[in-house]
């Protein structure tokens, strides 16, 4: 079985560009975490709010991937959150591109980014944001863990428990 590196940060621009420019060094498997990110982004570049240490912030690195894996991965990902996400009694579903919403709100959002050569991939890096006890988003139709379930969670036990979803389900 796979074990993931994780490497924590309290403040950062971006997990994502965090791996992208420092994949050759890392070994796959390499999570990088932070309480909060000054240049987080989604899908087309659209700004990622999350207010200092309220949810979970995080990059997986993948190493030397086959193209016909990219949806096997998105699969497994979004699996991994759906249990992660049931167990703690949050009725979820899947929005196209890549978000997880629950009651018509986004709890959760998956940036894929990848660098290919012409075999495969050199890296796949999957940013995952997890609102877990924010309470406020001016202006954006979202939710978290804490406002769907009134309980407050440690960030870091949800992030272990996620890793460990996604090591047990790892294809």
């Amino acid at each position: 079985m796979a074990k993931i590196k994780v490497v924590e940060f309290k403040r950062i621009e971006s997990t994502n560009d965090y791996l992208k420019n420092n994949y050759q060094k890392l070994p796959t498997f390499t999570a990088v975490r932070t309480d909060y990110q000054t240049k987080g982004r989604g899908q087309f570049d659209r700004r990622w709010y999350s207010a200092y240490g309220k949810n979970l912030i995080f990059s997986l690195l993948l190493k030397d991937v086959l193209f016909d894996q990219l949806t096997l991965i998105k699969e497994w990902v979004k699996s991994s959150l759906f249990s992660l996400l049931g167990s703690y009694g949050l009725d979820v579903y899947f929005k196209e591109p890549n978000d997880i919403y629950v009651n018509d709100k986004k709890i959760c959002g998956i940036l894929i980014e990848t660098k290919s050569n012409q075999t495969m991939f050199d890296y796949v890096i999957i940013g995952i944001g997890l609102n877990i006890n924010q309470l406020f988003f001016p202006g954006l139709k979202a939710t978290s863990m804490h406002i769907e379930t009134k309980k407050s969670y440690s960030i870091r036990k949800v992030f272990s428990k996620l890793i460990s979803n996604l090591l047990e389900n790892y294809f």
